[in-house]
């Protein structure tokens, strides 16, 4: 913990301190990687790659080639005439895109196939096979425009997701009895958002909404040449089919400005819904509900400090906090002894949690050189990758090259 405020403080106090020497080469405005959007969460902070990426309108008029290994990411954008085409890989996710100066749309793909075959066989049986097969596609559009005071995104994602399992698990001379399992799941989700950003001055927000939903169907049969009385074959909803909606309104202030330091600060919240569907199984008269909402706040702080046009350094820290709410509906019906009619037994959990999670706390350097533009920054924080931490204690660091024309 020690170590995590030094690291915050020793870019506020640098930013408070130096910024009574002004610099009239400072430049807020620098196009920033990866490691400083992530970590500022503020609607206010400078313009970055990924920023850009995501409101594909601002990718209008950049010729870039940006560089994240730390991240693994790569964007290229070529601007010519009228228009800005670009193109970006995401770690598993790829995008395309066009950009003008009045709205831009991309397309982003993220695929993932898997087919595995295991064959047994003895001198009892016959050939024995398990197969599994099974793909997490996504598919994502998004539209933006700028109207005169506030910029426009409109998002929208499918995905589908399947598992299927087909074994022979007995085969003889007589026959072969076969299992087969297969799950389908498919999600579909819209979203908007509007922010000041255009016409932000010293406060900025943005706000949006997403609506979701989720379906999961299972079918599972039996096979058997052996004994044909054992054959079936069901399809029932899954267990994971729901409504999700969330809120989100996110803003940030420049509490303190020189020439060549600020400081923002502000908070993130957002209130999310999932409704789970009733699940029925009419063989043993049972009926489950579930609904869970959460509530998190998220203040956050970031301290910029530009040395002059070519250096620049920057701290941010961010504290969650989140309030969740679950409900749960169970109920079955029995059959009374010497009764025509059934008896039905309810039950009803309530459960609502509060919990503050780890502090994140970054501090990073920006060197600019004509159209060089280099950013390394430490991170230390809760992540649940764990290509890049474990635990509040893991130090993590980021860097990223960006090239304009």
């Amino acid at each position: 913990m020690r170590l995590k405020l030094h690291l915050f403080a020793l870019a506020t106090i640098v930013a408070a301190a130096i910024a009574e020497t002004p610099s009239d080469t400072a430049n807020f405005n620098v196009l920033h990687g990866n490691a400083y959007y992530t970590t500022a969460r503020t609607p206010g902070e400078a313009p970055s790659v990924l920023r850009n990426l995501y409101t594909p309108y601002l990718m209008y008029g950049n010729s870039l080639v940006y560089l994240a290994p730390s991240d693994n990411q790569a964007v290229a954008s070529y601007a010519s005439g009228e228009h800005t085409s670009f193109f970006a890989y995401l770690n598993s996710r790829a995008m395309l895109g066009i950009a003008t100066k009045s709205f831009g749309f991309s397309f982003s793909l993220d695929l993932d196939e898997k087919v595995e075959f295991f064959d047994e066989k003895d001198s009892y049986h016959k050939d024995e096979r398990t197969s599994v097969s099974g793909h997490g596609n996504e598919f994502t559009f998004r539209f933006s425009l700028p109207f005169q005071t506030t910029d426009f995104l409109a998002t929208l994602r499918y995905s589908q997701y399947n598992d299927s399992l087909a074994k022979v698990e007995y085969a003889d001379s007589e026959g072969k009895i076969k299992k087969e399992y297969h799950s389908h799941d498919h999600y579909i989700s819209g979203s908007v958002t509007f922010t000041n950003k255009p016409s932000a001055k010293d406060f900025s927000w943005s706000t949006g909404g997403t609506a979701a939903r989720n379906i999961e169907t299972v079918k599972t049969s039996l096979k058997s040449s052996i004994d044909p009385d054992d054959n079936y074959k069901e399809t029932r909803q899954g267990t994971s089919n729901y409504i999700y909606a969330s809120f989100f309104y996110n803003f940030g202030y420049i509490v303190l400005q020189s020439a060549n330091a600020r400081v923002h600060v502000g908070n993130n919240a957002s209130v999310n819904a999932y409704i789970y569907d009733r699940v029925k199984d009419n063989d043993n008269h049972r009926k489950d509900f579930y609904v869970q909402t959460n509530l998190y706040l998220t203040p956050h702080i970031l301290a910029e400090y530009a040395f002059n046009e070519n250096w620049m350094i920057w701290g941010g820290s961010y504290y969650t906090w989140s309030n969740s709410f679950n409900r749960e509906e169970y109920q079955e019906a029995y059959a009374a002894e010497d009764e025509d009619k059934d008896f039905m037994v309810k039950n009803y959990l309530t459960q609502i949690t509060t919990k503050t999670n780890t502090l994140g706390l970054s501090t990073g350097l920006l060197f600019k050189y004509k159209q060089l533009i280099l950013e390394a920054s430490i991170q230390s924080a809760l992540y649940r990758n764990p290509f890049r931490g474990f635990d509040g204690g893991s130090m993590l660091m980021d860097f990223s090259g960006t090239v304009t024309f």
